[in-house]
């Protein structure tokens, strides 16, 4: 008989800065999928569950399809979006029938109202629902934070070893893997977390860079000794001010290559301490980056703005770069959030004038509305299936939009957030990136996954925002103050979990 998984995803990555609520609404517009359809769903998608269900049937293993629910990053996720879905997740596993194992595909950065680890909330209820000791596994996006509670909670927590993230098939296929042997009587293993005081930003994390590209190249080394299972390198999101918020390191072995575990998890802790100055980030200010960017001999030039990284929670609706760009009548293309403008162009029509406020629905956070006036090039639906590396497959709806072309500007007004992990929202709208000689990124890192190839250079902006790389700029009030670069000592203070097997 084939050995039957439940399956589940609840992914958020919380910005606790952003001014926008995630209710469960948030969920439905974005990625909302009930039973059966999961499996069709996400099949042959670049995605955790994507891995998961191509996994299962290579190995004959019966996969059991709750319901997956996704929102776009944004602030914390309301007390009754949570509400409903930890009961989802219990009643669909009290309904599942015999299982053999669970697997639970999470983001590892969720905060919920009165919930800061929600992410092991989740992870715990889905454990309480189970038969005891029913095997458990877990992936997380390496923009994770981790704590002792999350990694209390499951055999296994996978996690992605790509920034940009390119490999969420791998890790959920990984995942899977690691259940149906654990299901097929595979020994439990035991786990060992350190998490380290110290807060990171998107725009200094790419894994294929300095300095995290030698950290996971110790990563993967350690994987491959005998008796080490898996090991991950959580970047932490440091937009959660929490007590778990960090870089974190968790491994998985047997129990009797724990202690080697931990040395050589340690190592790369101490190898992070030391080279943590890489770590701060480089901002250019707006008129100067700007200017370098009219200047430069050759585009595309991504100005990327990391403030207003959509993909970590902010509006994505910032309009310091929208009105230099305007200033100087510049060749480029910018992506801006604004539902009523975007419905006012796209009831104009193609080949209309367009004139109105347009971005700063806070303006004390991201500047204020900017008047444009131009002529609308595009008006319609947007929406398309991601085909780029990140996601791959993934189906995206951005609602009513429009692009209102003022001069030599481009500007694509959405109704939903766009996250630019990929090129399908400007082609669809009819405007061709390598062409432009600026490109305006809203992102912290990821925006590589999608422009690297075609982009010249890029330039990162200081602009005013929730999801600043300049965390200073942001009002802590928790333990980040305590962490390094906000606060802390030199010398470097690991947190140490280490749990015996769960069964």
């Amino acid at each position: 008989m084939a050995r039957r998984i439940f399956l589940a995803a609840v992914w958020h990555e919380t910005n606790g800065f952003s001014p926008i609520p995630t209710g469960l609404d948030a969920f439905r517009r974005y990625q909302w999928v009930q039973g059966p359809e999961l499996l069709a769903h996400y099949r042959c998608t670049n995605t955790e569950l994507g891995g998961a269900i191509a996994a299962a049937e290579a190995r004959g293993v019966e996969l059991v399809p709750a319901f997956s629910a996704w929102a776009v990053p944004a602030g914390l996720v309301t007390r009754e979006a949570f509400a409903t879905l930890r009961s989802m997740l219990a009643e669909a596993a009290a309904a599942a029938g015999p299982l053999d194992g669970a697997l639970l595909v999470l983001h590892g950065a969720m905060a919920a109202e009165g919930e800061p680890e929600a992410d092991a909330v989740l992870l715990e209820t889905l454990q309480g629902a189970l038969p005891t000791g029913l095997p458990l596994a877990a992936t997380f996006d390496n923009h994770a934070n981790l704590g002792p509670r999350m990694a209390a909670a499951a055999d296994y927590l996978v996690g992605y070893d790509t920034f940009p993230h390119v490999d969420m098939g791998e890790r959920g296929g990984e995942a899977l893997r690691l259940l149906a042997g654990l299901a097929g009587g595979a020994q439990h293993p035991a786990r060992v977390l350190l998490q380290l005081p110290m807060l990171t930003v998107p725009q200094t994390q790419p894994t294929g860079e300095a300095p995290m590209k030698a950290i996971m190249e110790r990563v993967h080394a350690l994987e491959a000794e005998a008796g080490i299972v898996c090991a991950s390198a959580a970047l932490g999101f440091a937009y959660v001010d929490g007590e778990h918020a960090g870089m974190a390191l968790l491994g998985h072995a047997v129990p009797e290559a724990a202690d080697r575990l931990e040395a050589g998890l340690e190592g790369i802790a101490r190898e992070l301490w030391a080279v943590r100055e890489v770590f701060r980030p480089g901002l250019i200010p707006v008129e100067e980056a700007v200017a370098r960017a009219v200047a430069a001999p050759r585009g595309p030039v991504v100005l990327v703005e990391p403030a207003d990284n959509v993909g970590g929670g902010a509006p994505g609706d910032g309009t310091a770069l929208l009105a230099a760009l305007l200033a100087a009548d510049a060749d480029a293309a910018i992506v801006m959030w604004d539902p009523a403008a975007a419905a006012r162009a796209r009831a104009a029509g193609p080949g209309s004038h367009f004139a109105g406020p347009v971005g700063g629905s806070a303006p004390d956070l991201h500047g204020p509305a900017v008047h444009v006036e131009g002529t609308v090039t595009f008006a319609g639906n947007l929406a398309y299936a991601r085909s780029g590396p990140y996601m791959t497959g993934q189906r995206v709806e951005l609602g009513p939009s429009a692009v209102v072309r003022a001069g030599r500007l481009d500007i694509l007004l959405t109704s939903e957030r766009c996250m630019p992990f990929d090129r399908d929202h400007l082609d669809v709208a009819g405007i061709r990136p390598e062409e432009k000689k600026m490109l305006v990124a809203k992102s912290g890192g990821a925006w590589r996954a999608a422009f690297a190839a075609i982009a010249a250079e890029a330039l990162y902006v200081d602009t005013p925002g929730v999801c600043s790389s300049n965390l200073a700029r942001l009002r802590f009030e928790g333990a980040a103050r305590d962490r390094w670069p906000l606060g802390g000592g030199d010398t470097l203070s690991l947190r140490r979990t280490r749990l015996p097997p769960r069964a």
